[in-house]
């Protein structure tokens, strides 16, 4: 399958700026995005993000019910200045399954 773009929702970026989850469950991703790194809002996360993962970057994961998965490792300069490695995740959607009701 070939890609030709990558698209990052603001609704995603907004969940990586506003998201917390309790303690052991995964972190908070607010304090990382806005405290760690210093983004002030969710457009800027998004911006970041697709400046730095290009679709060369794209490493195959295993396929899902949804579609072909893919991860990206990138570094991100944040705000503050401070550098992180960032794991990304991405998925070609695919609709092979077709139901018809009657």
């Amino acid at each position: 399958m070939s890609i030709a773009r990558l698209e990052f929702s603001l609704a995603k970026a907004e969940y990586l700026f506003n998201h917390s989850t309790a303690p052991g469950e995964g972190g908070d991703k607010q304090k990382f995005w806005h405290k760690v790194l210093g983004f002030e809002n969710p457009e800027a996360i998004r911006e970041a993000i697709l400046a730095n993962v290009t679709v060369d970057l794209l490493e195959f994961r295993e396929p899902n019910d949804y579609g072909e998965r893919y991860q990206a490792t990138v570094l991100i300069e944040g705000a503050s200045g401070v550098t992180w490695r960032v794991r990304t995740g991405w998925i070609v959607v695919t609709y092979s399954r077709l139901s018809c009701f009657a």
